[in-house]
């Protein structure tokens, strides 16, 4: 083992070849528009086009997951200040994400 597995509590096994995994990262999302199959969101982190992703949503203290895949990234003015715009669309949404959704739509047609 490595001086770095030594400093650890328990037990490690050091990896031999390559072995891969997804550290997943909670970001805030600013919803700027959404439809009964998807939204644009912006992020201040990019999400690779083709990935898959989950999308909380709270409306009114109501929290929802919603299983998207991201079909479109654009990055928005420079850095250090740089947003993406992040387009997703809903995997298979569940009746009530869909519902929540509709409702959402809704309302925004009212104002």
């Amino acid at each position: 083992m490595s001086s770095l597995a030594d400093r650890r509590a328990g037990v490690r096994s050091e990896v031999v070849g390559r072995l891969r995994g997804i550290l997943e990262i909670a970001q805030p999302a600013l919803i700027v528009n959404i439809s009964s199959t998807g939204a644009l969101i912006e992020t201040s982190m990019p999400a690779p086009v083709g990935s898959l992703r989950s999308l909380q949503l709270t409306v009114e203290g109501q929290s929802v997951r919603i299983e998207t895949c991201v079909r479109c990234l654009t990055r928005i003015g420079q850095a250090p200040q740089a947003l993406y715009a992040i387009g997703v669309q809903f995997v298979s949404p569940s009746e009530s994400v869909t519902a929540l959704v509709a409702s959402l739509i809704a309302e925004a047609q009212m104002d």
